[in-house]
């Protein structure tokens, strides 16, 4: 979301009501939830302390790949309600090297989400929140014992994704990429609005510019989950957007690159700014109770396919289940 000052946070409760909805990439049952011993106090949605162990179906997706693991999602990240226990971060281990990593309510109210795949080479961290967090310290130790090259991207250039860089700059083994459109376009060999293949190492990542949002917002594809970061493009909340004609290219563009074979297991985003029910959370809300789930599906991206389409010229506020358009 668009960088504002933490004055902001007074602003008066009037979000707009919106209906809920389980998304088509809804929350599994019951989280297992690995933790460090800083995390022995964060929510888990099931007994904790545990590493979720991966499922497949043993079938094939459309583009001849081994399905990816089924996810049980937390049933609570940290979301501000228990801020005298929770730690600054929550971490959740999808495989033994994917990792999501989410900042407390109770350090920003942005409470954004960053994430982490590690090849055999590089280990690819998108994202660093606001800062005034150890997150330094935590992907390192999700990085102990392996001997990999850590890659420092972003979703996109706001405060909230980029403040926690200096932790990381000028650190061995570590590469902090530019926050411009030339600099991502140069670091990840991304010409025009094609998608470029970044190699971790035995694991590929895919990364397609979807501006709109911000100038430099790009999308992540990871070939072995088939996870797709969406950023501030996608995510249950309100969609801001900078640049309307550039927003409403990228989002069919993202819907025609998982149709040419990257077929998508769940869409994670920047952001959660919806309940479960009733009205989306005041601007500056540090308390999130009762949190819609992260993970969105291929359904939600064609329905803001099609909402965008049918605006057309003309962009105007509009409240859907898993997300609200707020150009």
């Amino acid at each position: 979301m668009p960088w504002r000052s933490s004055a902001l946070a007074l602003l008066v409760l009037g979000a707009v009501a919106c209906s809920s909805s389980t998304p088509s990439g809804g929350a599994a049952p019951a989280a297992s939830e690995k933790t460090n011993a800083e995390d022995s106090g964060s929510p888990t949605g099931s007994s904790g302390g545990t590493t979720p162990t991966p499922q497949t179906d043993g079938g094939s997706s459309p583009d001849g790949a081994t399905q990816p693991p089924a996810i049980a999602f937390p049933a609570k990240w940290i979301d501000g309600t228990a801020c005298g226990t929770d730690p600054d971060l929550q971490t959740f281990q999808i495989t033994p090297d994917t990792f999501i990593l989410r900042q407390s309510l109770c350090t920003t109210f942005e409470g954004p989400f960053m994430y982490l795949f590690v090849g055999s080479t590089k280990a690819l961290l998108v994202d660093t929140g606001t800062g005034g967090v150890d997150l330094k310290g935590k992907v390192t130790g999700l990085l102990a014992g392996k001997t990999v090259q850590l890659v420092v991207a972003h979703s996109h250039s706001h405060g909230d994704h980029v403040n926690g860089d200096p932790a990381f700059k000028n650190q061995p083994s570590t590469t902090v990429v530019g926050t411009s459109v030339t600099a991502v376009g140069q670091f990840f060999g991304i010409s025009g609005d094609a998608a470029a293949a970044y190699d971790l190492g035995g694991r590929v990542i895919d990364v397609l510019p979807i501006p709109g949002h911000q100038a430099a917002h790009l999308a992540y594809y990871d070939r072995e989950t088939k996870l797709l970061l969406t950023g501030d493009t996608l995510y249950p909340g309100r969609l801001y957007i900078d640049d309307w004609n550039a927003y409403r290219a990228s989002v069919p563009r993202l819907v025609a690159f998982v149709d040419a074979g990257h077929p998508v297991s769940y869409m994670l985003g920047g952001h959660i700014e919806l309940p479960k029910t009733g009205a989306d959370y005041a601007f500056g809300a540090q308390v999130h109770a009762n949190e819609h789930v992260l993970q969105l599906g291929d359904a939600e991206l064609r329905e803001l396919g099609a909402a965008v389409k049918a605006m057309g010229n003309t962009p105007k506020r509009e409240v859907h289940p898993a997300f609200i358009i707020s150009p």
